[in-house]
């Protein structure tokens, strides 16, 4: 008799952008399906383009009760509503990537007793870290910053509830087990984000970054183009270099305003950018490949696949030297440099040793190999293995 295989849902609360927590969901999705699980996804909300685009290989399961376009709503209601929690019956494990979507994860418990355990990329920014200028990037973090404001003390009291009554914990990085341990008071098991094997030293070149106007050596930034990632720091630092025959190209999607704003404060430090906008991840290897460095200026990034995709490209990175992610990837002098915080000036200074020095790609490229898929997956396996 064949033996039954393991049903594990990967669970969060909506999938509306290819971001850095569902491409992370995507790689546990393939790797644990290799590894002989029945895998499912659930959300409160999925874009239905998203959903043909990138989850056709798996079931996807929306568990608010309303089946509608408005995501801010779903989540709403997945906390006052069972919703369909029937549909999850029979199911092994469930890996929370959020709150609070544990929190329906923890009322399934307690009704089908299925274990779950959190995966915390970082503590609910809403509740324990954002300030105004987090919450000005979209509606939907103004709505929830405002609600956790009103509701901090209860919404945190609900956070802790349903941490303390997982079965386990996977953390992103070093630095939020860091944050983990003083906030929940206890560490877990360290599950590094991975760059997708696409990212690789390909043989390509400059004719192939024509079609964008991209004609001479450029310093790249990349990732989500809003106010949180500071590329105004990217700009006020390619302002300070000497280095009349290089552009500042950045790719990534952008709202038109944080656009605006970051034109005018290029022109007036008379510099020239080049937005890109969201390009395909072929064309973004490309990019890395034959960029000089890639310049990552996000505060306190949690971790940052931008820096571990260049390096996986063979790009130097420099980012900021400020106790969180990059420091755990970037290893000094080898896959690139680490700057003051937030000192643009010093910013510049490591950006002109990293033009200036004679790199080997590969050896950039080894140096962040303990972030493949293959290397990860094998923990993460290991991991399920013992809860299941």
């Amino acid at each position: 008799m064949e033996k039954k295989r393991k049903k594990i849902i990967l669970m969060y609360d909506f999938f509306s952008e290819p971001g850095g927590v569902e491409r992370i969901m995507l790689f546990q999705a393939r790797a644990l399906k290799k590894a002989g699980y029945d895998v499912s996804f659930a959300f409160a909300y999925v874009d239905e383009n998203l959903r043909k685009e990138r989850l056709g290989e798996f079931p996807v399961m929306e568990y608010s009760k309303f089946m509608i376009k408005d995501e801010t709503l779903n989540i709403c209601s997945s906390l006052v509503s069972d919703g369909k929690m029937k549909n999850f019956e029979g199911s092994d494990l469930v890996i929370c990537h959020s709150f609070p979507s544990s929190y329906f994860a923890r009322r399934m418990q307690k009704k089908f007793n299925i274990p779950y355990v959190l995966h915390l990329h970082h503590p609910p920014q809403f509740l324990y870290t954002a300030d105004s200028s987090w919450a000005n990037n979209s509606f939907k973090r103004k709505f929830s910053y405002t609600v956790g404001k009103i509701l901090r003390p209860l919404l945190r009291k609900f956070d802790k509830y349903c941490v303390r009554n997982a079965k386990d914990y996977l953390i992103e990085c070093e630095s939020v087990n860091r944050m983990i341990k003083e906030i929940y008071g206890f560490s877990g098991t360290v599950t590094y984000p991975t760059f997708d094997p696409v990212f690789n030293i390909v043989k390509c070149s400059m004719k192939d970054l024509k079609k964008w106007g991209i004609t001479k050596k450029y310093i790249l930034g990349s990732g989500r183009v809003i106010k949180q990632k500071r590329f105004d720091y990217l700009i006020d630092s390619f302002s300070k270099l000497d280095y009349k025959d290089f552009q500042l190209v950045i790719a990534g999607r952008y709202p038109e305003d944080v656009k605006k704003d970051l034109e005018d404060l290029a022109d007036k430090k008379g510099v020239k950018v080049l937005f890109l906008g969201p390009v395909n991840i072929e064309d973004l290897v490309k990019l890395y490949n034959l960029a000089s460095v890639t310049v990552l200026t996000c505060p306190k990034e949690w971790f940052g696949l931008v820096p571990i995709e260049a390096m996986a490209c063979g790009c130097p990175v420099v980012a900021w030297k400020d106790n969180f992610g990059p420091e755990e990837s970037i290893s000094e002098g080898i896959g690139g440099f680490l700057a003051k915080p937030y000192d643009t000036t010093e910013m510049a200074k490591k950006i002109d040793l990293a033009i200036s020095k004679k790199w080997d790609k590969k050896s950039v490229r080894n140096s962040v190999l303990r972030f493949s898929e293959d290397v990860v997956a094998k923990k993460l396996v290991k991991k399920i293995k013992e809860l299941v």
